[in-house]
């Protein structure tokens, strides 16, 4: 189990933490966008009232302590520092726990647009907590690693520096938990899809005419796609997920297997990001994949990037403690030992800063034509220079030119030569017993929180019996560990059925100058979903609208008829006074198999308001009757199918 399920490389734990760090930074700013509506007491649920009446049963989140939106502005600034710090490795198992608890308090502020995306956010944050995520390609390396090896010569450049923290594997239970929990993600994903749409074939259809979530993609390819080719596409998306679980879970044959399963991760979710507004789902599940990468995948992007680069010897100016100092960042960075270092001779010396030389044809490149040289024979260097050209370019100019006044800001000297190395950088015997209390720690609370995720997932599948689900009733200090986190293990994409009906809220508001219009789009609402072609609503908005319908949410319909009274304050312009209006959820059913056209467009009134003793001025038409208020929920469905004559439906009054 340890060989093949404990052991991960230090490489690896650092790409996913650049991973993490980037996805988190940028759903960060996704819900930034959203702070007025969503996150601040602006909006249409204010930390006080969800305080007063949690939405959920084990809620916990920094968010409440932040309440107007110059506040709200601070905590997101916050929140993207640690997600940055963690990104680049800066005290970067600090900045991952805090990373986490930021993006659980996230959930947590607005547990109702939380769907299985934000449960894959908490637990791969979780994960970043436990690796090794700063041994490698991080700043907290980068600053060990100068500590540890002080270079003076150009054979001190040459020479390799492999320490046991940045090449030995981790061994540990996180790194068996995380491929497992991915394994289980999709294990459920595909035993909970017993419904008869899935078996069918038909389920990418119905899903395609999802209005609410759909992307400008999917729009098109709804349009042009034959029934055989959607059935097709289900059926592969099943064979898919469930082939992911062998390639990610076998223990032989890894260079294979396990490229398979990224790829296939890839291809699966890429798809899903494009064409669906999921919220951070596709593109964390990508981010959760790196962990997959072994020692075999390492290999083969070894040997791919080695056939495409150049080794290169850098000539640096011998007199230049600032090209020195550069000299020493780049044999930190000789990940492939492609490059060699040599002191210009005394004529070259104030010629240029550095310059990189190709021994086998003796041409010398200086200035950006050097950089590029350098960068093509770095790991990755040849893809990511034509972006980083565009800073680090004038930066070089500007040093080269000023190379001893940089030098001087710095701090820079010349090392001495024949100075004496430091001590053994060995931790003292203290220092080593604390370090095995804390891994003993560690690997303690792993096999508490396992015990928990197994105990959470056994309740919560329905694929699992009921007779085994009612005889294991989770203990409360259990629920709390999974529950306040929100790590929770149900998973379930559109299963067992996708859903076969859409659905939004409309608002229908009437402004003082007697305009109707509804606030969420600034356009006159849309009654009738069966004329849309994708909402374009974000999954933050569509989510809210698709929770707030609920009965379980009622309550919290007070927040948002106080955001709709209030909403001229929030435009600025006195015109825009609603006096009136209705909260409509509009529904309609997705067209069946063989068909294009949506059908059974419903309006279910979910609240409904009239500005006391208001009387519409001469000339405005008198306000319209208060609907009746009813349940989204047990209202049922009209499913049937529009009537027609020689193919033409007919009109609403003739159905």
């Amino acid at each position: 189990m340890r060989e093949h399920y404990g052991r991960m490389d230090p490489r690896t734990a650092g790409l996913f933490r650049i991973m993490v760090g980037v996805l988190c930074s940028l759903d960060c700013l996704r819900h930034w966008a959203s702070a007025r509506v969503f996150y601040s007491n602006d909006g249409v649920l204010t930390n006080h009232w969800h305080l007063f009446k949690p939405s959920s049963g084990f809620n916990f989140s920094l968010y409440h302590a932040f309440s107007t939106l110059g506040e709200v502005h601070v905590a997101f600034a916050l929140a993207l520092f640690c997600h940055l710090c963690l990104l680049v490795g800066w005290h970067a198992r600090l900045f991952a726990v805090l990373s986490f608890v930021v993006v659980t308090s996230l959930d947590n502020r607005l547990v109702m647009v939380e769907n299985g995306g934000y449960v894959v956010v908490n637990l791969v944050t979780l994960y970043a907590c436990f690796l090794p995520v700063e041994r490698r390609f991080s700043v907290d390396a980068l600053r060990r690693s100068y500590r540890e090896r002080q270079e003076r010569t150009p054979a001190d450049l040459d020479a390799r520096y492999l320490p046991a923290w940045a090449t030995d594997d981790y061994v540990s239970l996180a790194v068996f938990l995380v491929v497992l929990n991915l394994a289980v993600v999709y294990f459920f994903n595909v035993i909970n899809k017993s419904g008869e749409i899935w078996r069918t074939g038909e389920t990418v259809h119905y899903v395609l005419y999802l209005n609410r979530m759909v992307t400008g993609v999917a729009v098109f390819f709804r349009n042009i796609l034959p029934m055989w080719a959607t059935r097709g596409i289900t059926w592969s998306v099943m064979c898919l997920e469930g082939l992911l679980v062998p390639w990610i879970l076998w223990p032989f044959g890894k260079r294979l297997t396990r490229t398979l399963a990224i790829f296939g991760v890839w291809t699966l979710h890429t798809l899903f990001g494009l064409m669906f507004r999921l919220g951070p789902f596709a593109w964390f599940m990508i981010g959760w994949s790196f962990t997959l990468l072994g020692r075999e995948q390492w290999d083969l992007l070894d040997g791919f990037y080695r056939r495409r680069a150049h080794a290169r010897t850098v000539v640096y100016d011998r007199s230049s403690p600032l090209a020195f100092a550069v000299m020493r960042l780049l044999s930190r960075l000789n990940g492939m030992d492609l490059l060699r270092f040599e002191e210009s001779s005394a004529d070259e010396a104030r010629q240029a800063l550095f310059a990189a030389r190709d021994d086998a044809s003796g041409a010398l490149f200086t200035g950006s034509a050097g950089l590029r040289e350098i960068a093509q024979a770095l790991p990755g260097g040849k893809y990511a220079f034509p972006v980083l050209r565009v800073i680090v370019g004038p930066l070089f100019a500007f040093a080269s030119t000023r190379r001893e006044g940089v030098a001087r800001f710095f701090g820079l000297t010349l090392p001495d030569p024949d100075a004496r190395a430091r001590g053994s950088h060995e931790p003292s015997p203290l220092a080593r017993s604390l370090r095995r209390y804390r891994a003993f720690g560690r690997e303690a609370v792993l096999v508490y929180f396992a015990v928990c995720a197994v105990w959470q997932a056994v309740n919560e599948n329905k694929s699992i019996p009921a007779a085994i689900r009612d005889h294991l009733p989770m203990p409360r200090v259990m629920q709390a560990t999974i529950g306040y986190p929100r790590l929770y293990q149900g998973w379930g994409m559109f299963a067992p059925n996708p859903i076969t009906d859409d659905g939004t809220v409309v608002v229908d508001g009437r402004t003082i100058d007697g305009r109707r219009i509804d606030p969420f789009t600034g356009k006159e609402p849309e009654l009738d979903l069966t004329r849309s072609d994708g909402l374009g609503l974000g999954q933050i908005q569509q989510d809210y609208f698709n929770r707030i319908r609920l009965d379980r949410n009622v309550i919290y319909r007070q927040g948002l008829q106080e955001y709709l009274k209030a909403w001229h304050l929030r435009t600025g312009r006195p015109e825009d006074e609603l006096v009136a209006y209705d909260v409509y959820w509009v529904r309609d059913q997705c067209p069946k198999p063989g068909m294009s056209q949506p059908y059974a467009n419903e309006t279910i009134a979910l609240a409904t308001w009239r500005k006391q003793g208001y009387r519409p001025p001469p000339g405005q038409p008198p306000l319209p009757p208060e609907p009746k208020v009813a349940s989204a929920e047990t209202a049922q469905p009209d499913k049937a199918e529009p009537r027609r004559i020689f193919g033409v439906k007919l009109p609403a009054f003739m159905q």
